[in-house]
């Protein structure tokens, strides 16, 4: 009768006719994916320290840390002993040490690419890091120290960025001094920009840009 030969298609089309083209999912790992930041050498280093890989990967987005001196606690055969150190005083907000969220305020800076920062000045420390900032490996005793990654295999952690995202005192070593407030006050040299001068001798805490 009048309107069978279209119901007789439309179920044969659904009971064993060919079916239509239906979209496909493209599912595979994500692209211009880049590793921005791992902890490394887990296994290595001591239990109070992580060891922090920071990659620009060509990007003008700066480290986006400050540094300053510092004092410094070790234990010692003869027992405590003040010895001057190197700290992390800020992060640059939507820099890539903020967000990478494995280094913070008042860690103490260890090593930088294998070198010990004893015994160094602020501005050393700094060229030691503006000469490494594309495969920055930093060292430092995190100030928070239930934030260090467990020991072997059990964690291994990883921050990356997509290259089209937007660019958005419980340890041993403390410091000692004023507070924050004292730091705004410190000339603050930034040695990210290109044609950096020579910065000039500052006095103590200094603070020095990344």
């Amino acid at each position: 009768g009048y309107g069978t030969f279209k119901t007789r298609n439309l179920i044969s089309s659904i009971l064993g006719g060919t079916p239509g083209k239906s979209k496909t999912l493209c599912i595979s790992n994500p692209h211009d994916f880049r590793q921005v930041s791992a902890i490394i050498d887990v296994d290595i280093v001591p239990d109070t320290q992580r060891r922090v890989r920071l990659l620009k990967h060509g990007s003008e987005r700066p480290l986006g840390f400050y540094i300053r001196d510092g004092t410094s606690v070790r234990v010692t055969p003869s027992g405590l002993e003040k010895v001057p150190g190197i700290f992390i005083s800020r992060l640059v907000p939507g820099g890539l040490a903020e967000s990478t969220g494995l280094l913070a305020v008042n860690d103490e800076v260890i090593e930088v690419n294998g070198i010990e920062v004893a015994g160094k000045t602020l501005d050393q420390v700094t060229d030691m890091m503006v000469a490494n900032s594309w495969n920055l490996i930093i060292t430092v005793k995190p100030a928070n120290q239930r934030t260090v990654a467990p020991r072997r295999g059990s964690f291994s952690r990883n921050s990356q960025l997509s290259s089209g995202s937007q660019q958005s005192a419980q340890s041993v070593a403390t410091t000692t001094g004023s507070d924050e407030d004292a730091y705004d006050r410190d000339e603050v040299v930034d040695l990210t920009a290109t044609n950096m001068p020579v910065p000039a001798p500052t006095p103590t805490p200094a603070v020095l840009h990344l």
